[in-house]
């Protein structure tokens, strides 16, 4: 792919921040040696948290830097150990550690659960999606991604389907050939007027532009991408490999990794994510002036803030990643008592600690597991 470089508006930019929804947890991933190992590569767990019930997703993100500009050929899938979540290679073969990938662990703004093929639920290539707030609605938009749940190995290709006759959603194979029993989806059903939308190609050409304001103008947009097949004859038909999303250097693009064409009328659910809950930064120029231990935290944590900070200290708060406070308190100043915080009654999941001090305000991300 061409490298084309161009300047960028910052108030373009930080209006299209403000108009996206956080939906939870998230980040870039990018595989190296540091975290690959055969066939996958483990995820961070102190952003996207490490806990088996979550229902992660992720796209295949081409470019965030030279060093991972790489097509993705092979399907890819989630996967958790018992302790923490991967991305792997359905095909056995080792990972590639030249691909990066958009990663969510949906927690707020919109319903996720797994959706597992059965007999039941199947017909040849095509597993239909029982959920009220999918059933009887060919207009909703969500988004998958394969899981190991069972673990069953799926190379297929996929993407999504309104079978109008059934009234109901489904996950299908974009080969055409059956959906192997037991293979699990991941799924998520952001709420309404959410930063989402549907995105026609009208290009016969293997990259497709999207023009949306949240991402026109903003390199560092966090999106993530399905096909849906529609019922529009005019629209309608299969995609039979795997699609990434890329930054050109003028505008975002979601590609076709075979680099095949995709034709004129393809449909594609887009969902824009916002990076961090509102009010709360990225917290990288705090680490070193206040630190979480134990990290990730199951009953009891200790708060370690420099000296500065610690003499003027007003307040600490718990935070969700959807901004509800769990707890607060108060301090009066150049405290000399331990700053230890009972986590118990806290529910597995990532927050946001604060300090509020006479030298500023720092946050962190606290990871309680249990």
């Amino acid at each position: 792919m061409k490298h084309l470089f161009t300047l960028f508006v910052i108030m373009a930019f930080g209006q299209g921040l403000l108009g996206q929804t956080y939906f939870g947890p998230n980040y870039i991933h990018l595989n190296q040696a540091s975290n690959c190992y055969d066939d996958y590569t483990i995820l961070d767990g102190s952003i996207v948290g490490t806990n088996s019930a979550d229902h992660l997703i992720f796209t295949h993100n081409w470019g965030p830097d030279i060093s991972h500009e790489e097509y993705m050929l092979p399907s890819h899938g989630l996967w958790y150990d018992g302790s923490e979540w991967s991305i792997f290679n359905e095909t056995g073969a080792s990972i590639d550690t030249n691909l990066a990938f958009n990663v969510l662990n949906p927690q707020t703004n919109g319903i996720s659960f797994t959706h597992t093929v059965t007999v039941a639920n199947s017909s040849w290539n095509v597993s239909y999606i029982d959920n009220a707030a999918l059933n009887n609605t060919p207009s909703a938009v969500f988004f998958i991604s394969k899981t190991w749940e069972n673990g069953v190995y799926d190379t297929a290709h996929v993407g999504i389907w309104y079978d109008a006759t059934e009234g109901k959603w489904s996950v299908f194979n974009e080969n055409g050939n059956p959906l192997q029993v037991n293979s699990t989806y991941n799924i998520f059903i952001p709420d309404a007027a959410t930063s989402f939308y549907k995105h026609t190609a009208t290009s016969n050409y293997y990259i497709t532009y999207l023009d949306n304001p949240l991402l026109n103008g903003n390199p560092d947009a966090r999106i993530f991408i399905v096909h849906d097949l529609t019922n529009d004859p005019a629209t309608e038909g299969y995609i039979n490999d795997e699609l990434g999303v890329w930054y050109d250097g003028s505008g975002w693009t979601i590609y076709n990794e075979n680099i095949d064409t995709l034709f004129n009328g393809a449909t594609f659910n887009v969902l824009i994510i916002r990076n961090t809950p509102v009010g709360i930064a990225n917290n990288a120029a705090d680490a070193g002036k206040i630190i979480v231990t134990p990290n990730p935290a199951k009953d009891n944590i200790t708060v370690l803030l420099n000296s500065s900070y610690l003499k003027s200290l007003k307040e600490i708060r718990l935070s969700s990643m959807d901004g509800q406070t769990l707890f607060q308190k108060g301090y009066s100043g150049d405290t000399d008592k331990q700053l230890v915080f009972d986590l118990s009654s806290v529910a597995q999941g990532l927050y946001i600690l604060t300090a509020v001090t006479g030298e500023g305000t720092l946050s962190t991300r606290v990871n309680v597991v249990r």
